[in-house]
């Protein structure tokens, strides 16, 4: 396997991983499990974020481009708007 596919497949693994996480979360009421998960989500998204940094170094992954600012605040305005109803 190429070192490119390894990284992507990674990277997908842990995204996979922090949205498990995120869903254990919400679903438990034990504080201890709860900390203890979200230390695990924690830890999993330094750790998917120093891969990313080497993946995009490496050109194996290019962002989105940028948005404006006026974008930004229309999508906030969405989500307010909807939020509020």
């Amino acid at each position: 396997m190429q070192e490119q596919a390894m990284v992507t497949d990674a990277l997908n693994s842990i995204n996979n991983g922090i949205k498990s996480l995120s869903d254990m979360i919400t679903q438990t009421d034990n504080q201890e499990l709860r900390q203890t998960l979200q230390q695990m989500r924690n830890q999993s998204e330094t750790c998917q974020y120093e891969l990313y940094t080497i993946a995009k170094s490496k050109n194996y992954y290019q962002p989105a481009k940028q948005v404006s600012q006026q974008e930004i605040a229309d999508v906030k305005n969405t989500i307010n708007s909807i939020v509020s109803q």
